[in-house]
């Protein structure tokens, strides 16, 4: 498993619950290297829908000459940058809380490290969905609902190709 790339790992963890539920083995460091990937799949729309289709780097920081703009605009692209990441990172943690009842619930054995690693890497198309509003005419109603709903759906059949735990006799 440690040998994936980010690619790999990205088209599984898209179509393959039985891949996702392998994946909660993964090491932690290629699991958090797999969320700043994402982190920038979600970041990168935004960024091109404000800068590139709006063209229009001054809605940003409206109290700028254009000078400053230049200065002030890569330190606002970090910042929000990191932002995303601590957000998306809190995510990750709180629906992995929720993967431990769902784990309880179907009688699976599941540590809170693996959730959370689960958790990681069930969220990818609801991330990658989400991540691409920007760019789209609409906004999706109600969208926080249903990404969270596609992310415990994603974690719940993903915990549901853990296999159960061998009953000592």
């Amino acid at each position: 498993m440690q040998k994936k790339s980010i690619f790999t790992l990205f088209f599984k963890s898209l179509y393959s619950f039985k891949d996702i539920a392998k994946l909660r083995f993964i090491g932690i460091g290629k699991t958090i290297k797999y969320t700043f990937f994402l982190v920038l799949l979600y970041f990168l729309p935004s960024l091109y829908n404000t800068l590139i289709l709006k063209g229009d780097s001054s809605s940003l920081l409206p109290d700028f000459d254009a000078g400053s703009i230049a200065i002030m605009l890569p330190i606002f692209i970090i910042f929000m940058f990191i932002l995303n990441i601590g957000i998306l990172f809190l995510k990750i943690s709180i629906l992995a809380s929720v993967a431990i009842l769902l784990a309880k619930l179907l009688k699976r054995k599941l540590p809170y490290r693996q959730s959370w690693r689960l958790t990681a890497f069930s969220i990818t198309l609801p991330t990658l969905l989400f991540g691409l509003e920007p760019i789209l005419s609409k906004p999706i109603p109600f969208g926080t609902f249903f990404d969270i709903l596609i992310s415990i759906i994603y974690i719940f059949i993903s915990i549901k190709k853990i296999p159960r735990q061998k009953k000592l006799s």
